[in-house]
């Protein structure tokens, strides 16, 4: 039955959306509840495995009964229509830093977070944020996802006749950037991508290889594996949290001597987020949260990642500059964070109402929808 989706991966989707919104007002209250203050690894990583996951639930199939370049079309598509989005909302963003500055007079909007080449050179900063080679803080995961796309035809043709295989390559493509230091080089600013593609492609590939596995059956649920992966996720947010406040300063401690770094994808980020997802997935956490209101909500969100994945950005940014004025206490924090999801939920009915009524709708789902038979992603 087209046009089926998988809820939950669309409502773990929609909560790393609004994670990713409260974790872009840096300094906001509720910034504090978010798993990055209670484990090794933060939404980045949700966000680039759940794309792998949907890309091969979405798109694998097609690599199995379509000539390779044709099965390849969609992602290719899919990628150019990200990068259009990127070079959209950071122009939107510049402009709100702009106003921001004119406004205010505060010119810290346009130094800070890589915002000063486009104002102080427009043409080598248009033309670096044209090529992906500048990219302003907070707006550098959409560039990272366009190259994943890029290189996704690779992992299924390999995955496709041996997903350990494809692993195996993705995890020699990581080792020797890691090794190397490889990245892709920033311009006009001296530097490199934040989300460095080479190191990050490993977390994609990891979603690739769940997708392959739940499209041919479910994960496998082993006790011991539980055990551990649960023993793994209290203990490193007991770490991260500095043991609920009683044993400050533990967590620099910790950090300082393992591999988390976010640009290259540190090893402990890796582990971490792997224990985390599977202890979600064997709790039967997703099948307990479905009976609540909130499940649909959030789902709604990620049904609609794009857009809602654009629209707040564009509110962080907002929340960014109201905060840097007058408007900062607790009580606008907790305000402007709920009028935000509030604003994202709404925009989220609207498109789904509109999908729905659409013509089309009724005879053609969406390439991000997944046939009936691939659904069993719901512990």
């Amino acid at each position: 039955m087209p046009g089926k989706r998988i809820e939950s991966i669309d409502f773990w989707r929609g909560a790393v959306l609004a994670a990713i919104f409260v974790n872009h007002i840096p300094g906001n209250i509720l910034g504090y509840l978010t798993p990055r203050n209670y484990g090794f690894s933060d939404a980045a990583e949700a966000f680039v495995f759940l794309s792998g996951l949907s890309v091969a639930l979405a798109y694998g199939r097609r690599f199995n009964t379509a000539p390779k370049w044709t099965a390849s079309a969609p992602l290719l598509s899919r990628a150019v229509r990200l990068y259009a989005a990127h070079l959209g909302l950071t122009v939107l963003a510049l402009a709100l830093f702009g106003a921001a500055t004119l406004l205010t007079g505060q010119e810290q909007f346009l130094a800070e977070h890589g915002r000063s080449a486009p104002f102080l050179d427009p043409l080598r900063g248009l033309v670096g944020i044209a090529t992906l080679g500048h990219q302003i803080g907070y707006f550098n995961i959409l560039p990272l996802y366009v190259a994943l796309l890029l290189f996704a035809p690779l992992l299924f043709l390999v995955g496709l006749r041996n997903r350990w295989r494809m692993l195996l390559v993705s995890a020699g493509i990581y080792a020797v950037a890691r090794f190397t230091g490889a990245n892709l080089p920033s311009w006009p600013e001296p530097g490199v991508w934040f989300f460095n593609p080479m190191t990050w492609q490993l977390m994609f590939a990891l979603g690739v290889f769940a997708g392959l596995v739940i499209r041919d059956g479910a994960f496998p649920v082993h006790a011991g594996a539980y055990r551990f992966a649960l023993t793994f996720t209290l203990g490193a947010a007991l770490i991260v949290s500095n043991f609920i406040g009683l044993i400050p300063e533990i967590a620099d401690v910790a950090v300082a001597h393992l591999d988390r770094g976010k640009t290259e994808l540190g090893v402990i980020r890796i582990v971490a987020f792997l224990a985390l997802a599977y202890v979600l997935y064997c709790s039967g956490l997703t099948r307990w949260l479905k009976t609540t209101p909130v499940f649909a909500a959030t789902s709604l969100l990620g049904r609609h990642s794009l857009a809602i994945f654009s629209a707040g950005s564009l509110l962080s940014v907002i929340g960014q500059i109201l905060k840097a004025t007058a408007l900062t206490s607790p009580f606008f924090d907790v305000v402007f964070v709920l009028a935000g999801l509030w604003t994202l939920h709404k925009l989220a009915s609207f498109l789904e109402c509109r999908y729905r009524t659409t013509p089309l709708a009724a005879t053609a789902a969406p390439a991000h929808f997944v046939q009936a038979e691939e659904l069993s992603f719901t512990r």
